[in-house]
C-alpha cells in the first residue's frame, strides 16, 4: 500500500475580494483536511485572497455531468 492511497483530492475554491464570485481556481491531494488548509495557503498563494475553502471531492454532488469523450467503458 503506497502512501498516495491515504489521500484526498481536494478541490480549492476563492474569491479576490468581498462581491466576487467564489470560484474553483486549483485541486491537490493531501493526507488530511488539516493538511488541506495548508497546502492550500502555500501552493495558492500568488494571491491575496479575502476567501479561501477547501472541499473534498469525494464529499460534492453531482447535479449534471458531462458525457463520457470516448465509448470505451471505463473511460472518463
Amino acid at each position: 500500500m503506497t502512501a498516495n492511497n491515504h489521500k484526498q483530492e481536494y478541490l480549492l475554491f476563492t474569491r479576490i475580494k468581498r462581491g466576487d464570485d467564489l470560484m474553483q481556481v486549483g485541486s491537490f491531494h493531501a493526507e488530511s483536511d488539516e493538511l488541506a488548509k495548508v497546502y492550500a495557503q502555500y501552493i495558492y498563494d500568488e494571491e491575496d485572497w479575502v476567501e479561501m475553502q477547501v472541499v473534498r471531492k469525494d464529499a460534492l454532488i453531482a447535479v449534471r455531468l458531462p458525457e463520457p469523450l470516448f465509448e470505451k467503458e471505463g473511460v472518463y
